[in-house]
């Protein structure tokens, strides 16, 4: 991970002063544009995603605290009525 930031600090480093040069300005200009709106795009999308994943994390944590702290009956509406229906009281059929 060093590395990777090592070479990106680099390249930057590099790319200012590329613009600070006279002819070289024209050729670089377009680059640094095109990255900065390109670490837009980046942060729009990252923060979208941060959310997603915020809720669906605390989604599923709030599901699992209900089934380990509810009963059956509480969340399965019709879990009366299979138990009634069912002669054995459970889901083994009879054999017959």
């Amino acid at each position: 991970m060093n590395t990777i930031a090592f070479v990106a600090a680099v390249l930057v480093l590099a790319l200012v002063i590329m613009a600070k040069l006279p002819g070289v300005e024209h050729l670089v200009r377009p680059v640094i544009d095109l990255l900065f709106s390109a670490i837009k795009v980046f942060a729009d999308g990252a923060f979208g995603w941060t959310v997603y994943i915020t809720k669906a994390l605390w989604f599923s944590h709030v599901e699992v605290l209900q089934h380990l702290l509810l009963s059956p009956e509480a969340l399965d509406p019709t879990y009366a009525i299979r138990e009634s229906a069912d002669p054995n009281g459970g889901s083994v059929p009879t054999p017959e």
